[in-house]
């Protein structure tokens, strides 16, 4: 019996030396549990802030180049409406067609001023010739505005290419228009 008795006394530090923590280190699971949780919510969160920010960027990019065909698509309108009689206008500024009707025999120039491409309506907002080349701006009904460079056949006055589009910001429509 003296051998189990010494044997229960000796564990009995043991056990106490073992369950006791200095004072310094007592309730360090808590605080070191909050800080992982805290690091993986804010990991979580910088991720879904990026997947949303590409989802806007890849949504602005869809629209940008929708705007660009829907204007690529006037600007090929503009193109086919200034073949035939309408060919003569191209030599002068947009802002001068009216004077130029007088040299240009059964011209329109509203022929070239707007037009509609499938449901879009379309307007010019400026027509520059320079020599075989011409800066051409439209407009869509929603505001969007594009420019292109035209190549003119030096001879004939005939359109021979459009550039590609470059977007403008959008003017806002004025009432009445």
């Amino acid at each position: 019996m003296v051998g189990g008795m010494f044997e229960t006394v000796a564990l009995i530090p043991v056990v106490s030396w073992f369950g006791r923590r200095p004072p310094s280190q007592s309730g360090f699971v808590m605080p070191l549990a909050i800080t992982a949780s805290a690091v993986l919510l804010l990991g979580s969160a910088s991720i879904h802030t990026l997947s949303l920010q590409k989802r806007l960027r890849v949504h602005a990019s869809g629209q940008r180049e929708q705007s660009a065909d829907q204007l690529r698509s006037a600007a090929q309108a503009f193109v086919v409406a200034s073949r035939g009689p309408q060919a003569c206008l191209l030599q002068w500024p947009s802002h001068d067609w009216p004077a130029a009707v007088h040299d240009c025999k059964a011209s329109d120039p509203s022929q070239l001023s707007r037009g509609v491409v499938g449901e879009k309506l379309w307007s010019l907002l400026d027509w520059t010739p320079h020599g075989e080349n011409g800066a051409l701006r439209l407009q869509l009904a929603d505001g969007r505005t594009g420019r292109f460079r035209l190549a003119l056949d030096p001879l004939a006055p005939a359109v021979l290419g459009i550039s590609d589009v470059g977007l403008q910001a959008r003017v806002p429509q004025l009432k009445g228009e």
